[in-house]
């Protein structure tokens, strides 16, 4: 029974698989808190690799205590957390490691290739801007982070600690041609496309807007998941609203375009199943990253259950203009919103 309903889920949508745009005219941002100017926003980003690897491999231990009293907090996370290392341990034996670590024949490749295609990072400097001044425009009373750039052998791409710090990896945003990226992620192909220039700053904003939703936890039904990721995507969109929209959530042109095209058939497989209330874990696979989406067709992208939420808030939006994203991050009845949106995708 279950092939049968998959099959006319796939012959639904080819029915109606036609062309759109990657962009809707009826997006509704929120009204700001205050009106900031970008000038106004500093945006400080510190080259922390640079400044690693300027380390003398012979007097380590002094250049690395130098490094951690002028950015204590970050340098803490990086060593503990992003290159874990224990913080407990042989002084000796962190130090050779660290040593290590920055004079080893790849590493020091790796790093003359981030040097060489980053040697200034001007485009980041000005999508910064452009994010903290409308992160501040809807949260004023938010710091604005001081980025961090670094070396994490490929573990993260960006990541932080507290609010007044982010982490960007460099090595994770090296283009979809770096030779090395196809064996290191043999089995996350998928996301390749990813690792481009072009989402350091969308990646920021996630984190951002991350911190700002409160996570669901394990009694959350499958709609509160996708309404919490929801809400996140609109954030960013917020934050960034000159970005392609089809760039926030990382998907490519073709796979918008499946969405979009497949929203009201997408919909009705989430009724049919009766998965909107269900709280069982394994839910989460229609919200998370991957090659595609579970019970969708091969064409569908992951996170179908994300951009269905983000539709969903979108059209909350629109129902409630004078809400205040505090406000809509705020709302916790996740039916109760969903009927105030009065969500109904297009045939």
């Amino acid at each position: 029974m279950r092939k049968v309903v998959q099959y006319l889920f796939i012959v639904s949508i080819i029915a109606t698989y036609s062309s759109c745009t990657c962009n809707r005219s009826s997006n509704t941002l929120p009204k700001k808190e205050v009106e900031i100017k970008k000038s106004e926003i500093p945006v400080n980003i510190i080259r922390f690799e640079k400044e690693l690897f300027a380390c003398n491999p012979n007097n380590m231990g002094t250049d690395l205590e130098k490094l951690q009293q002028k950015y204590p907090l970050f340098y803490n996370v990086y060593y503990n957390q992003v290159l874990n290392i224990p913080s407990m341990g042989n002084k000796e034996m962190q130090l050779t490691i660290m040593k290590d670590f920055i004079t080893k024949k790849a590493m020091k490749s790796l790093y003359d290739t981030i040097m060489a295609k980053y040697s200034n990072l001007d485009f980041l400097q000005d999508d910064l801007q452009i994010l903290f001044t409308n992160y501040k425009s809807y949260f004023p009373k938010k710091v604005t982070p001081i980025i961090y750039t670094c070396i994490s052998e490929f573990s993260y791409s960006v990541f932080t600690a507290t609010d007044s710090i982010i982490g960007i990896s460099l090595d994770k945003y090296l283009g979809t041609n770096f030779i090395y990226y196809p064996s290191i992620f043999q089995e996350y192909t998928y996301m390749i496309p990813t690792f481009d220039k072009k989402y350091m700053a969308i990646d920021c904003a996630n984190v951002l807007a991350a911190n700002l939703v409160t996570p669901p936890n394990d009694k959350s039904t499958l709609l509160d998941k996708m309404l919490a990721e929801g809400k996140i995507l609109y954030a960013i969109q917020s934050f960034l609203p000159d970005k392609k929209i089809n760039d926030l959530i990382k998907y490519d042109d073709k796979q918008w375009k499946f969405c979009v095209q497949s929203e009201s058939q997408i919909w009705a497989y989430f009724l049919n199943h009766n998965l909107l209330y269900d709280t069982k874990f394994e839910q989460f696979k229609y919200v998370k990253d991957g090659p595609t989406t579970y019970g969708m067709p091969k064409e569908s992208p992951g996170r179908v259950g994300a951009w269905l939420g983000w539709q969903i808030i979108q059209a909350y939006m629109r129902e409630n203009p004078n809400t205040t994203l505090q406000q809509l991050i705020d709302l916790k009845d996740g039916q109760k919103l969903l009927t105030a949106s009065k969500y109904k995708p297009k045939k």
